[in-house]
C-alpha cells in the first residue's frame, strides 16, 4: 500500500500525522492504518517514531491535505521558513474559509479550525479572538461584534466535506524571503 522507505524506515501517511507530526488523526486511526498499512493486522504501537518532532505543531493542520474538499490546498514548505509559512497557511485558510451565518449572529469555522483549536487548547472566545485578525476587513468587524458579545453560540464548526478534491498552491519561492 502507500508508503516510503525513508532511511530504512517505512513511512506512510498516519505515521507521518499521527507518529511523526504528533497530531491527532481526524479519521479514526483504524481507518487510516487500514488504508495505509500493510495486509497483516497492524498492531497500534506507543513508541516513538525516529523521525518524530520533540513537540507536535498545531500549524501543521494547515498543511496537511488527505484530498477531502474542505482541506487546506497543497503547498511546498522549506525548512528555513517553514514556521512563517505554516502561519501565513493558516491565515489563507481562514480568511478563505470561516463565514458568518445566521444573519451574521454566528461565524461558521471549517473543522480543520475545530482540531487546531483542541490541538491548541483553545476555547470559543480565543478562538474567535486569535482568528479575528484573519479575516477581510468587513467580517473581520462583523466577527469583532460578535467577540464582544463573548458567547461560545456564536461559534459553529462546519462538518467535512470528503469529497475528493486537491489544490496545489504554486509559489515562486525565488521572490520569497524570511523574516
Amino acid at each position: 500500500k502507500a508508503a516510503y522507505d525513508v532511511g530504512g524506515y517505512r513511512v506512510n501517511p498516519h505515521i507521518i500525522q499521527s507518529s511523526i507530526l504528533g497530531i491527532r488523526p481526524r479519521f479514526s486511526p483504524p481507518l487510516l492504518q487500514t488504508l495505509f498499512s500493510p495486509s497483516r493486522k497492524s498492531k497500534t504501537c506507543s513508541v516513538k517514531h525516529i523521525y518524530a518532532l520533540d513537540y507536535p505543531e498545531a500549524l501543521a493542520h494547515f498543511a496537511l491535505s488527505s484530498g477531502a474538499s474542505t482541506d487546506p490546498p497543497v503547498r511546498v514548505y522549506s525548512a528555513d521558513c517553514v514556521f512563517r509559512d505554516l502561519r501565513r497557511a493558516k491565515e489563507e485558510f481562514i480568511r478563505n474559509n470561516v463565514r458568518l451565518q445566521h444573519n451574521e449572529t454566528k461565524i461558521l469555522f471549517p473543522k480543520i479550525v475545530h482540531y487546531y483549536a483542541k490541538d491548541m487548547s483553545l476555547d470559543a472566545y480565543v478562538l474567535l479572538e486569535t482568528t479575528v485578525k484573519c479575516l477581510p476587513d468587513p467580517e473581520k468587524r462583523i466577527a469583532q461584534k460578535l467577540l464582544k458579545k463573548k458567547k461560545s453560540k456564536n461559534v459553529e464548526f462546519s462538518p467535512e466535506n470528503s469529497t475528493f478534491r486537491y489544490v496545489i498552491i504554486i509559489e515562486d519561492s525565488s521572490r520569497q524571503t524570511c523574516l
